[in-house]
């Protein structure tokens, strides 16, 4: 877990406007493909926080079981 939970915010603010990054994977939400925290081929989580820095509500980053 990350200590500090405005690292998401800090490290937005310090990029340049012309920095995209682009994962090449959907994820949570459609915004997740252009985050930089984001990690589509992770097991059980696809973002590096627990739940996402950038919505408004808790959404959850944690990957859904696919049953057993």
């Amino acid at each position: 877990m990350i200590p500090n939970p405005l690292l998401a915010f800090d490290a937005l603010m310090q990029e340049t406007p012309y920095s995209h990054f682009d994962s090449g994977c959907e994820g949570i939400t459609p915004e997740c493909r252009t985050c930089r925290f984001h990690r589509p081929h992770w097991k059980y989580q696809s973002c590096v926080f627990q739940f996402c820095p950038y919505s408004p509500i808790a959404v959850s980053t944690r990957k859904e079981k696919l049953g057993r």
